[in-house]
């Protein structure tokens, strides 16, 4: 005698399913991925705006590469998550879903989740560029490995950057003032300590070296493993997570 026995289906993973089918359902993420090919090939190839150009230097170096990736990252990762919380509070259909009984932590983690395989989907067509390179000569798979490693840990940061600054209100457009001034000012912070030589005391110096993402980024691209790195990603990816169930914790009460 057989017992039909049903497993639950995981609340996350129905909302992660739900919200992946509503990127790709509209244009936009087609639009995103079609734009950021398009830019990272002309600026990595062509040196479009920078002046850096690939076939003048004839080099398979690949740092550039995932360096203006992150940079792309840093404004389309806003864009595609600006909706994630802000479209169902304005329909109120959020609220609906906030009645059943399912907690905060797996609806934040399916949106979450979501944001984080379509802003992959969105970088993932850059593969084709290390095998293109690798006809210009030898590339360090080393490097593409961990330049890779860098975008994955980048685009779960900002992800849940975007889906916590989509949490706090009801405008789409809100949403990505609040994401793109925060993932820009991480990216770039450190910048103009770089750029001077001396002047700056070295406790200074060191913190917002510490709190730039670029500087994580660009160390874990380049092959340096430390993990002091990947802790600066899991901790700030784990924040803004946290901050975003307390954020919807004390809307529902």
């Amino acid at each position: 005698m057989t017992s039909n026995t049903f497993k639950p289906k995981n609340p996350a993973l129905v909302i992660t399913k739900r919200e992946l089918s509503s990127y790709f359902t509209s244009p936009i993420a087609y639009i995103v991925i079609g734009i950021n090919i398009l830019l990272l090939s002309l600026t990595f190839f062509k040196g479009l705006f920078l002046g850096y150009d690939f076939f003048l230097y004839k080099s398979a170096d690949l740092r550039y590469l995932f360096i203006f990736q992150a940079i792309l990252l840093t404004v389309f990762i806003p864009i595609i998550t600006m909706k994630t919380f802000a479209e169902e509070k304005r329909s109120g259909s959020l609220e609906t879903l906030m009645t059943l009984p399912i907690t905060e932590v797996s609806v934040v983690t399916g949106k979450s989740l979501a944001a984080f395989i379509t802003s992959l989907v969105v970088a993932s067509p850059t593969v084709f560029i290390p095998i293109l390179t690798a006809f210009c000569g030898h590339i360090d798979i080393n490097q593409v490995i961990s330049g890779y490693l860098g975008l994955i840990l980048l685009c779960a940061l900002f992800s849940t950057i975007g889906v916590f600054a989509s949490s706090v209100t009801k405008h789409q457009i809100v949403s990505l003032f609040i994401s793109l001034p925060i993932c820009g000012v991480l990216m770039s912070i450190y910048l103009p300590f770089a750029q001077i030589p001396q002047g700056v005391p070295h406790f200074i110096d060191s913190f917002f070296k510490f709190l730039s993402t670029y500087e994580h980024f660009g160390a874990i691209s380049k092959g340096i493993l430390d993990t002091r790195d990947l802790l600066y990603f899991i901790c700030l990816t784990a924040f803004f997570f946290t901050l975003t169930v307390v954020t919807q914790q004390k809307e529902r009460r």
